[in-house]
């Protein structure tokens, strides 16, 4: 940014929710809860002036709680030593952050990935709550809404609900639609069967063999990673690599062929070295019969399209796309039950997500997420401003690659791209080549 960020805090509280004198209620987490990253996930939400007060907005906060509790509960352990959510009793809450800033909203405009965007959030590290909340004021009057929740709570669906959900109670619109918590299509076979692989790609072995599936885990220091945030038009997608797959395929999967294409060459990665995406895919619809697209908590898994460097640079974009596109296709309704009978046979077991072994470099390998899909763009706190601005903030992680709608007019597609300095900046200059 141009501009310096001088963000003051002006106050901190916790919302709590439940009686301080009774027990909190214990919620099993579920095996794709235990397969969410151990990380709070962190957004920003820009607002024109005018917008509601902070008081008006926190009670809106307040009152969207009561009807998504897990997000003011406590991660914890049952008697049997089992992972868990405690509901109530006193503990847990939100804590809301109220800060000012000096500058207008406009002078950071349009907001770029930097590291300055976490000074609008509390501290992750170790927090004691599992949403938190930052909401910036700006001279202007402009508003910056500041978002951590942690994933094993929910997934981006189910975040998006609430954060649509919040946008009605300030607008004092009854919630519509409620969550839902059913969990009865939580159900393993009878016996309980793995029909895929899910050692190794999804979860880590629990008793790994000969280093079979041992983690690179590279690291590198933090500083030497950068986001950059690539846009790409409609015409550019719909003109340009559309027209090359002969309109096959999804924007998505089109459009994630064309990045990964483009970020193997920026690696430098070459010949039969193997590169694999960690495509997250939404398994509501792909149960049979689908869940609701209202439950709320996590239900998303991972698809693996796998390719070489060569393959990717010769076979061209169609090639690619194809690939990804059978690799999600692969994904499908009976992968979602091997992992709920993978949770039924392996539920007492201390199980270790793939996710957070491997560093802060994942190369060969991108990690993928899609949230076009999702409702962020419908969040309106009212007030008479516009939503000006919706990123993820800085993360620190060489190979994440999120796909988000562009805000406004126009359309198209933004894509924040996490890479070392020197990948980043050859990839700035080829990223929309067609070659």
């Amino acid at each position: 940014m141009i501009t310096p960020m001088e963000v003051q805090v002006r106050s901190s509280t916790v919302l709590a929710l439940g009686d301080p004198n009774t027990e909190p209620r214990e919620v099993p987490l579920t095996i794709f809860d235990r397969f969410a990253c151990d990380i709070h996930i962190a957004v920003l939400y820009a607002f024109t002036a005018p917008t509601p007060s902070n008081a008006d907005i926190v009670e809106g906060l307040s009152e969207t709680l009561a009807h998504f509790p897990m997000l003011a509960a406590q991660l914890g352990h049952d008697c049997g030593g089992r992972p868990c959510l405690m509901v109530g009793g006193g503990g847990g809450g939100v804590l809301v952050v109220e800060a000012t800033v000096s500058s207008t909203l406009a002078e950071h405009m349009p907001l770029e990935p930097s590291p300055d965007l976490l000074l609008l959030h509390p501290r992750t590290e170790d927090a004691a709550h599992l949403l938190l909340v930052q909401l910036n004021r700006f001279r202007c009057g402009g508003l910056v809404v500041g978002l951590s929740a942690h994933h094993k709570v929910a997934d981006g669906q189910s975040m998006s609900a609430f954060l649509v959900a919040w946008g009605q109670a300030v607008r004092g619109i009854p919630i519509d639609p409620l969550p839902l918590y059913d969990r009865s299509w939580l159900k393993p076979r009878v016996p309980p069967r793995c029909e895929f692989q899910h050692w190794g790609l999804d979860f880590m072995p629990i008793t790994p063999r000969d280093d079979e599936f041992a983690s690179h885990n590279n690291l590198v220091e933090p500083s030497r990673i950068t986001n950059i945030l690539l846009r790409y038009s409609s015409e550019f997608i719909t003109g340009k690599l559309k027209a090359e797959t002969k309109a096959k395929y999804t924007t998505f999967e089109t459009l994630l062929a064309h990045v990964w294409r483009k970020i193997t060459a920026a690696r430098g990665l070459e010949g039969g070295e193997e590169t694999t995406i960690r495509v997250t895919v939404n398994g509501r619809r792909r149960l049979k019969p689908p869940v609701s697209d209202h439950y709320f908590g996590n239900l998303v898994l991972n698809a693996y399209p796998r390719s070489t460097a060569e393959m990717l640079a010769r076979g061209g974009l169609e090639e690619a796309a194809k690939v990804v596109h059978e690799a999600i296709a692969r994904t499908s309704g009976d992968y979602v039950q091997s992992m709920v009978d993978l949770g039924d046979m392996y539920g007492d077991e201390e199980l270790v997500p793939v996710y957070g072994t491997e560093g802060n470099v994942l190369s060969p390998l991108v990690d993928a997420e899609s949230w076009l899909r999702l409702r962020f763009e419908d969040v309106d706190f009212g007030g008479g401003g516009k939503l000006c601005a919706f990123l993820p903030t800085w993360v620190a992680l060489e190979g994440l690659v999120i796909f988000i709608p562009v805000v406004g007019e126009g359309g198209g597609v933004d894509v924040m791209v996490s890479l070392l300095r020197e990948h980043a900046e050859v990839l700035k200059r080829i990223s929309h080549s067609l070659h």
